[in-house]
């Protein structure tokens, strides 16, 4: 039976028999040699399998992985695409009636292409892949496995800035080289332009050969002139090289930087031309692929990752996670402060692209980890996870996330390999660099045996969020309980309506549902949150819930 198809019949049903639909479907979901029928109910308070109904690359959730530190396939202490592709299972398995899996429907591949660097966000060939994580053909088997298991795949392209090893950069720096307007190039006394520039600590222009060129992140990654029409048409090469393997789309680094003022001649414009930009080279992309996600990195306030929408279509809402840090410590939710700033993000996004993806997050590769801004404190962790995800849009976990992995500045002790087991435990563990801070982390391996893990949280959020409509393509609505324990809000799709609580304090809270919001208890984190005759809700220190009415909360898809 297609779920899909039987949204309709299903919606016209009473609540009773919807629950009979659902006890029907659940019995012949199975099938000969099924492991475990997907079952709501059972996924209430426990992990259990759930029907993940979220599909495409435009939808669920999202895994960012430096396959650097993922998993070693050969021995050498490197992440690689054939270790990557030993451990996809843990990843996805592609069924839904296991819960080994994390669940992700996606994976951001942080910079896979041939650089001078460790992390290698300074692009020395946009054509091939890193040989310390393998060969073309090892990446193009890792693409098909992915999609065995219904993972869409994009990956991290740099259109500011390549390393100063590209052979297009070398080229440039001879004045007579078509290369030469690639990149940034100015000539000493050249007018509208401060040679002494000063960017975060750094100079912006660098000499060689008498001339100089701009080096907005500093001089070993030269900017690109995106104003040539040449490189913009590399690009689109570039984009339809990879994508023709199988990538679903590209996360795009420093899009907010492209035309960065500092390096613009005085009086040029900025953000107007990058927007044009990036709406000009994501509709090539989609002219690709309907279907392709595209989402940039604009490490700016609100209205400026809203601008920025216009061409994107989707940007990481920076600051959320700071946001979310700062109310977990505080314990208060205020008057629900945290979803009317959210509904005041979506409001501004929405002004600009109404069809926009918001890209919420943690905390990413450039930033300290969350579990050691949370001390590695479980039920904080738990909450900080439910109230990103349970938000609106595709979420992003930074990989490690999951498990409370820690780190902080410099930037490869955030970037530490994954903790599949204790040392020596695991033959896919990568050792390129020992973490300072994972000393008394919890492996993965250890928490998939046990039922109350952030890892087993983590799964569990996931499933609930990729099997409701409402939760992973349903816009949001700030909706107050009026408790200071509490922030909430409510998700409508088209056919599914939920509501999503968070107890925030330290204590257990009853409090009453607004109005309309009393529907069957769908998730929550821990046992002893109830739903009561009297159109209360009890919610445990630190608890999440999601109550839903519509299809998706009637009944699991069948087989």
């Amino acid at each position: 039976m297609n779920s899909k198809r039987s949204r309709a019949s299903l919606a016209a049903l009473s609540p009773s028999a919807l629950l009979a639909a659902a006890l029907v479907l659940v019995s012949c979901a199975g099938g000969p040699g099924s492991k475990a029928a997907p079952d709501p109910a059972k996924a209430v308070y426990s992990l259990a399998p759930l029907a993940r109904e979220a599909s495409g690359a435009r939808q669920g959730v999202y895994y960012s992985l430096f396959v650097r530190s993922f998993a070693d396939g050969d021995g050498d202490g490197v992440g690689d695409f054939k270790g990557l592709t030993a451990r996809l299972d843990y990843l996805n398995d592609g069924d839904d009636r296991t819960t080994s899996d994390l669940g992700i429907t996606g994976i951001w591949l942080l910079p896979i292409y041939p650089s001078p660097s460790y992390h290698g966000y300074d692009v020395s060939d946009y054509y091939g892949v890193n040989p310390d994580y393998g060969t073309m053909e090892d990446f193009e088997a890792f693409l098909a496995a992915a999609e065995e298991r219904g993972i869409s795949v994009i990956l991290d392209m740099t259109c500011n800035h390549s390393a100063a090893s590209n052979p297009w950069f070398l080229a440039s720096t001879d004045p007579a080289s078509p290369y030469r307007d690639w990149y940034r190039w100015i000539d000493e006394g050249e007018s509208g332009y401060n040679l002494n520039q000063q960017i975060w600590g750094h100079r912006l222009w660098n000499p060689y050969n008498g001339s100089y060129y701009s080096g907005l992140f500093y001089s070993g990654m030269p900017d690109f002139n995106l104003s040539t029409q040449a490189v913009r048409e590399e690009f689109r090469k570039i984009a339809k090289f990879w994508m023709d393997k199988g990538v679903s789309g590209f996360r795009f680094d420093a899009a907010g930087h492209i035309f960065n003022a500092a390096k613009l001649k005085a009086g040029e414009a900025s953000q107007e031309r990058a927007v044009e930009f990036w709406g000009e080279y994501t509709g090539y992309i989609r002219s690709l692929d309907g279907g392709a996600y595209t989402v940039g990195e604009v490490w700016e306030p609100t209205y400026t990752r809203a601008a920025y929408m216009k061409g994107l279509g989707s940007t990481f809402h920076f600051d959320l996670g700071t946001k979310i840090v700062d109310l977990i410590r505080e314990g208060s939710g205020g008057k629900n402060n945290l979803a009317n700033s959210l509904e005041a993000d979506y409001a501004s996004y929405a002004s600009e692209n109404p069809g926009y993806i918001d890209a919420p997050f943690l905390t990413n590769h450039d930033q300290n980890r969350i579990s050691g801004m949370l001390k590695g404190d479980p039920a904080q962790l738990k909450l900080a996870a439910s109230l990103y995800i349970l938000a609106e849009g595709i979420p992003f976990i930074y990989y490690g996330e999951e498990i409370g992995m820690m780190g902080a500045k410099p930037d490869e002790q955030i970037r530490t390999p994954f903790l599949w087991n204790l040392p020596g435990k695991d033959r896919f563990q990568a050792s390129w660099i020992e973490s300072k801070y994972n000393k008394k982390t919890v492996p993965a391996s250890a928490q998939a045996k046990d039922g109350d893990s952030v890892l087993s949280h983590y799964k569990r959020l996931l499933r609930v969020k990729t099997a409701h409509s409402a939760l992973y393509e349903g816009r949001f609505k700030a909706v107050s309980c009026d408790n200071s324990a509490i922030v909430s809000w409510e998700m409508e799709s088209a056919d599914e309506r939920a509501f999503v609580l968070h107890n925030v304090s330290t204590e257990t809270v009853t409090v009453a549902l607004p109005a309309g919001e009393n529907m069957p208890l769908v998730f929550a984190t821990y046992e002893g949150t109830e739903v009561n005759p009297d159109g209360t809700i009890t919610l445990p220190a630190r608890g999440s819930a999601v109550l839903a009415q519509g299809s998706a909360a009637a009944a699991p898809a069948a087989e």
